[in-house]
């Protein structure tokens, strides 16, 4: 069996799953079903002192969406859409903190790292709740600077109001960095002109490592009632959000060089290896435990093994990164082979389905076969073909 085994910001994750700050880690008896699945860390739900953030836990409302973005009954899409609203933990700092004390005693003994995670709305709140966590033992923390609701809600200086300020988190994290001793990743907003500067700036404050990335803003409309699903706007992730992810996982990777944990996105032990072969050292799960039970953080941790295995991988650090160091530039792209169609006449029924979607018009009809003339390599036709009789292969367009 592979070993699972990574190292994060110098503790070792018996397995790079982690459960991410969510409902499931929302109290003790969820934090400790997390444990008993075998998952290799948990980020505890986010401790704050905003009682806008607070209260809003009581107005939760959630929805899976399929790939129409109709809300599921019954059964939920592989592609599913995360679709909602909550608040950060609902209890005050100093309650919440001897459920985290307790828990890390449990996740010491079981071996699961607890994480903690915070969000403040001053900058000197920011550092208290930074001190009140390290009390409690955990050997890393989180700064939430992701949250998707306090953009939505007046005089809530929390979450993404502050991930979408560079000079605002920066300052946070440069007190908060020099207040405590434990590490600190930044869990980052994705709506933002580039996270990559987000994270280079919380990088040079001090920050050892970013979280990318927390949910998009929202708002989903039924056309039957010409009224907003759960009343308006809400946070939105899932699986369908996992390019986007992968997209600054792969750019933080390269260009910083930083420690990152991926989340948003992942469904499954496959995207599991993606988002590590983007550059992530361990990954978050949260909506498809939500929808799929604890019990799907046991299975993606079994099934990650028997991928690893099978793929002649002997540890799961073996795959940190490789896919982001051979990604090419756009200048390397213009100098790699072309494409260009081919198409097996035995499979092929002559539907025309590829001509109609051959907008370089390189397809044609001729004496009942497709031929293929100036092909630009684009690759659509290879997609839309019902019969599998397309593939692409290198080769010079004739153009």
């Amino acid at each position: 069996m592979a070993d699972l085994k990574v190292n994060f910001l110098g503790v070792e994750f018996k397995n790079p799953i982690v459960a991410a700050s969510a409902e499931p880690t929302a109290n003790y008896e969820n934090m400790e079903r997390v444990i008993e699945a075998g998952s290799g860390g948990l980020v505890v739900k986010t401790m704050t002192d905003s009682e806008a953030m607070q209260k809003e836990s009581y107005q939760t409302r959630w929805r899976y969406l399929n790939e129409r973005h109709e809300v599921c009954h019954g059964k939920i899409s592989r592609t599913f859409s995360f679709y909602g609203r909550t608040g950060l933990e609902w209890r005050p700092p100093e309650e919440w903190a001897k459920q985290v004390e307790r828990v890390q005693e449990l996740g010491k003994r079981e071996g699961c790292v607890v994480i903690g995670s915070i969000g403040g709305t001053t900058v000197d709140s920011w550092v208290n709740l930074a001190k009140l966590t390290e009390q409690t033992g955990v050997p890393m923390m989180e700064l939430n600077f992701g949250c998707p609701h306090p953009s939505q809600m007046e005089n809530v200086q929390t979450g993404m109001v502050v991930g979408q300020d560079k000079k605002l988190a920066a300052e946070i994290v440069k007190a908060v960095s020099e207040s405590v001793s434990i590490p600190i990743s930044i869990k980052l907003t994705p709506q933002v002109a580039d996270v990559v500067e987000i994270a280079r700036a919380v990088k040079e404050a001090g920050a050892e490592a970013v979280t990318l990335i927390n949910r998009f803003v929202g708002f989903l409309v039924n056309p039957e009632t010409g009224k907003p699903v759960i009343l308006g706007s809400a946070g939105v992730g899932g699986p369908w959000v996992k390019p986007l992810t992968l997209r600054w996982i792969y750019e933080v990777y390269n260009k910083l060089g930083m420690p990152i944990t991926g989340t948003n996105g992942l469904y499954d032990a496959k995207d599991v290896v993606e988002f590590m072969m983007a550059g992530a050292t361990t990954v978050q799960m949260a909506s498809v435990v939500m929808a799929k039970g604890y019990r799907w953080l046991k299975k993606t941790i079994s099934e990650l093994n028997e991928w690893l295995d099978s793929h002649g991988y002997s540890t799961a650090e073996e795959v940190i990164g490789i896919a982001a160091k051979s990604a090419m530039t756009y200048a390397q792209m213009a100098e790699y082979p072309k494409e260009k169609a081919v198409v097996d006449h035995d499979l092929c029924t002559q539907c025309q389905v590829c001509i109609n979607s051959c907008f370089y018009n390189a397809l044609s009809l001729e004496d009942d076969r497709i031929v293929v003339g100036d092909c630009w390599g684009c690759g659509v036709c290879s997609c839309v073909c019902p019969e599998g009789a397309i593939t692409m292969q290198d080769g010079p367009m004739s153009l």
